[in-house]
Formats: structure tokens, C-alpha cells, sequence
């Protein structure tokens, strides 16, 4: 059995900041007061999970860790997640079903920060594992960076669209009026996403 996009992978280390600061939120909603700091913030994390990583945009913003797990000899492996910053590590359960790390030098990362392919050199092969869906880890940094002006910037106007719209618009309805994510969002996201979203 091949392990779907949402079971394979795993968050390892979360990202250290957000692409998006609660001052940056505030200036966008024309708020100064600190009365809603809390709400604000709160609606930066929901804005944030709705769109990193395996979310709207299908890529990472901030730096992250992720593993994502594989079954027994892939074959020529594309990583799921991207901007790829680097490849840290390959994990795999032995026949004794424990988890050891193999020689990371013995494989190939090749291709873009947006598509890239992991497989052993030549001369050496995916190690031996014990039978199971996930064998093998392969775990990678991934993301545009480590502060919050490494996201470009039509993700984080976008963020900064939801956010805005998200505090106007408490509830999913108003009225008889359906409110939806404000126009232009997907568009911007869609610029730099790494995968088909809808």
C-alpha cells in the first residue's frame, strides 16, 4: 500500500515565527489600539494553517522540517513539500523493525527547490527495511526562509488579505450573503503554489 500525500508526511520541527507579524496585521486593519490583540493573533495562526504547507498554497513559507515517510525501495523519490532547502537526513526501520539513519551521502538530490528528487547514486540502493507502509523517512528543511521578508511578497499580502477579512467578517455568514475569502486572494497565492488547490 502506497501512503497518501496526507499520511505521508510529518511535521519534525515547526516554523520559529510567522510570515506574518501582529504589528503587519494591525497596519493592514488599521487598528491601534491593543484591545484585539489576542483575536488578531489568533486569526494569524488560523490564516497561517490554512495556507502553509500542505494547505492552500501547497508549499512552505517560514523554514520547517518535514519527514516524509515512503515504503520499501521507492525508487526515484519526489519530495512532496518545497521550497527545498536542503535534504538533512534518511531514516529507515531495519528487519528488526528499529529505526536507524542511513549515509546521507550515498544518495542523489537533484532538481529545483520547487521539484526535488531523491534516489540512491549509483552502486548503492535503498537500505533493507522490515515490511511496512513507512519503511523509510526521508527529512528536509524546507520553506523561503527564516524571517518573515523571505516569504515573497504576494504570500504575504494574501495572508494579510485573509487575516483582514477573516476580522471584519466574525461568522461564515452574514445575512443571506455567503462570505467568502476576499478576491484576489487565490490569485496571489496562486503565483507561487506548489501544487493544484480546489
Amino acid at each position: 500500500m502506497t501512503l497518501t500525500a496526507q499520511h505521508a508526511l510529518e511535521l519534525v520541527t515547526p516554523p520559529l515565527a510567522q510570515p506574518i507579524s501582529l504589528a503587519e496585521a494591525k497596519s493592514q486593519l488599521r487598528v491601534e489600539h491593543n484591545d484585539d490583540d489576542t483575536i488578531i493573533s489568533r486569526l494569524i495562526g488560523v490564516a497561517v494553517a490554512y495556507v502553509d504547507n500542505t494547505g492552500a498554497l501547497g508549499a512552505c513559507m517560514m523554514t520547517q522540517t518535514w519527514g516524509q515517510w515512503l515504503g520499501q525501495n521507492p525508487g526515484t523519490v519526489t519530495l512532496l513539500l518545497g521550497p527545498v532547502q536542503s535534504v538533512s537526513a534518511v531514516k529507515y526501520y531495519d528487519v528488526n523493525n528499529a529505526l536507524q539513519t542511513d549515509t546521507l551521502s550515498n544518495y542523489n538530490i537533484l532538481g529545483t527547490k520547487t521539484r526535488t528528487i531523491v534516489a540512491p547514486k549509483n552502486g548503492f540502493n535503498w537500505p533493507t527495511t522490515f515490511q511496512r507502509d513507512d519503511a523509510i523517512q526521508i527529512q528536509y528543511a524546507c520553506g523561503y526562509g527564516g524571517t518573515s521578508y523571505s516569504v515573497p511578497q504576494n504570500i504575504r499580502h494574501a495572508m494579510m488579505m485573509l487575516v483582514a477579512h477573516l476580522y471584519e467578517n466574525r461568522e461564515a455568514t452574514q445575512g443571506d450573503k455567503l462570505i467568502s475569502v476576499p478576491f484576489g486572494f487565490d490569485e496571489m497565492l496562486g503565483q507561487s503554489r506548489g501544487h493544484w488547490y480546489g
